[in-house]
């Protein structure tokens, strides 16, 4: 009797196994993944000359294109992270990544990681930029508001209201004294290369800060993040 009913209760268990296997088995291919990528998180993309930005977010994602902004879902994907919204696609694995608008297809698309500073100051209402290296340093004017200077590689943090700006042909000025800091900018409209990247930028940038002469380069950012 005791055999018997050690061989029923093993019977059983091979049946509930075997369900269970079949109702793993009749799930669907696709599935919505986690994106494996840190957020949230500003990414620049290049497609081939295309370039667009985009900002991760818990099951979405924001993408900045030339004429509009638009915020897509996750959805379902046999591979990889994909999200979508109307007529627009953003499909990313990995380093891999290919963006459809309408009927136009972007593939190959490539982060930009130098490009990505750029658009956080962009992000955060920064009206002027500039970066010069040996040593690294970077400035950011907010009109109206502040400039903050970054420099020895981040061991040095500088922010001063913002003076106003003096006007001159091709050129621009801003001298800021605090209690601790004299920090004097000049920008001239020519174009400059960053000796770091090899970007070519559209103004030449000049700080003082304390007696101490620092070179680069910068742009205007207009703001399309609002």
């Amino acid at each position: 009797m005791l055999a018997h009913t050690v061989l029923a209760l093993l019977l059983c268990a091979l049946l509930a196994a075997c369900a269970g296997g079949g109702a793993r088995a009749a799930g669907t291919e696709a599935e919505i993944r986690p994106d494996e990528r840190a957020l949230p998180r500003t990414l620049v993309y290049d497609c081939n000359g295309f370039e667009f930005t985009a900002r991760t977010g818990p099951g979405e994602i924001a993408v900045w294109l030339p004429d509009r902004y638009v915020v897509l879902s996750q959805v379902p994907s046999g591979s990889g992270a994909k999200y979508q919204e109307g007529d627009i696609e953003f499909w990313s694995k990995g380093d891999d990544a290919m963006l459809t608008v309408g009927d136009q297809q972007y593939l190959n698309c490539a982060l930009a990681p130098h490009r990505v500073p750029w658009e956080e100051a962009r992000r955060r209402g920064v009206n002027f930029r500039a970066v010069g290296n040996e040593p690294g340093w970077f400035l950011e004017i907010q009109q109206g508001r502040q400039l903050l200077f970054v420099g020895d590689f981040g061991s040095r943090r500088l922010i001063t209201p913002d003076p106003g700006a003096q006007l001159q042909d091709g050129s621009r000025a801003w001298h800021a004294v605090t209690e601790s800091a004299d920090l004097q900018v000049d920008v001239v409209d020519e174009t400059c290369i960053d000796s770091m990247s090899g970007e070519q930028l559209p103004s030449q940038v000049t700080v003082t800060l304390d007696g101490t002469l620092l070179r680069g380069c910068g742009r205007d950012l207009e703001n399309p993040w609002q």
